[in-house]
């Protein structure tokens, strides 16, 4: 489908590719629960936590690699070295990913039906679930709007210094090996606060950076501005990335026979989440610039720390009672 999109002759055709491109990444996330098998429940959350570094350097990585191939050989060109590199990833795959075959006749519509009652029945990957889709819906409103706002004065930033900005955004995937060995010692539930703290005081501050919040003017400080909105990509990553890889940990632990479909039930929900992050900032940045991403971002950060809070309360009152 990418070397489809790389030769389409239509817009219709370049859609429908990349659709189905896009539809095709999600398999990669079934490495996640493969990892969390293989792995003893002692270093679970340290085997989540490697592969969801990975899996976020892939996405944040893949905004500065789309830049500089676009400026190098357009977008067709572009289109057509990720399909190169897909096709090599897919034999690597092929040579070294182990085979599992589960035990039991389920019928492939039966799984599917279940998934229902799986939300139902646990509240764990509710919570993390939904607080993992309110942070990637944070980080979908800024990394959808801040190239825009680069591009403006006075950061007046091209193609390849919004890459550039880019990559130190990616520096906060290093966040998923430490969260998944907090995990393994117990310090999830602080961590999972910890981590959605972080993504509030980062939007915060990159409403200061570059929105002139509490008085600070970019225009006058154009060098320390941008350096600020680096930090605030950087602890926003680092934030959204933990989040998710203490909740992957925590589901993952629910049901041997079932975590193919907790999984999927976790990775759909927050796929939903950092959609409509990324349609609310779109929407923020053409109501009222920057200033309004953030506000956006800031509300998705406040309604995740408020609805985790909720559901940990309404967990334990019937444990006191």
């Amino acid at each position: 489908m990418l070397a489809a999109a790389a030769a389409a002759w239509s817009g219709t055709v370049f859609f429908l590719a990349v659709f189905a491109a896009g539809a095709g990444t999600c398999a990669i996330q079934m490495l996640v629960p493969l990892a969390a098998l293989m792995a003893p429940p002692e270093r679970r959350g340290r085997a989540v936590g490697n592969v969801m570094s990975g899996l976020m350097l892939g996405i944040l990585l893949s905004r500065p690699l789309a830049s500089l191939l676009a400026g190098a050989g357009g977008w067709r060109g572009c289109y057509a070295v990720l399909a190169g590199l897909d096709a090599l990833l897919a034999a690597v795959l092929l040579r070294w990913l182990p085979s599992r075959r589960p035990a039991g006749g389920h019928r492939y519509a039966s799984l599917i039906a279940s998934m229902w009652q799986l939300l139902r029945s646990q509240p764990v990957l509710r919570r993390h679930a939904l607080t993992a889709a309110l942070s990637m819906a944070a980080f979908s409103a800024f990394w959808t709007a801040v190239a825009l706002r680069l591009a403006q004065p006075p950061f007046a930033l091209g193609s390849h210094g919004v890459a550039l900005f880019a990559l130190a955004g990616a520096a906060g995937a290093v966040a998923a090996p430490v969260a998944g060995r907090l995990g393994d010692q117990g310090h999830g539930r602080a961590g999972t606060v910890v981590s959605q703290l972080a993504v509030l005081a980062a939007l915060l501050l990159a409403g200061a950076a570059a929105g002139g919040w509490f008085g600070f003017a970019a225009e006058a400080h154009r060098t320390p501005a941008i350096g600020l909105l680096a930090i605030a990509a950087m602890v926003l990553d680092a934030g959204v990335t933990a989040d998710q890889t203490f909740g992957r940990r925590e589901i993952n632990l629910l049901d041997a026979a079932a975590r193919g479909r907790l999984n999927g039930l976790f990775v759909g929900i927050f796929f939903v989440g950092g959609a409509a992050g990324a349609l609310a900032g779109g929407a923020a940045w053409a109501l009222g610039g920057w200033q309004a991403v953030c506000l956006a971002g800031l509300g998705f950060a406040a309604l995740n720390l408020m609805a985790h809070g909720l559901m940990l309360r309404s967990r334990a009152v019937p444990m006191a009672a």
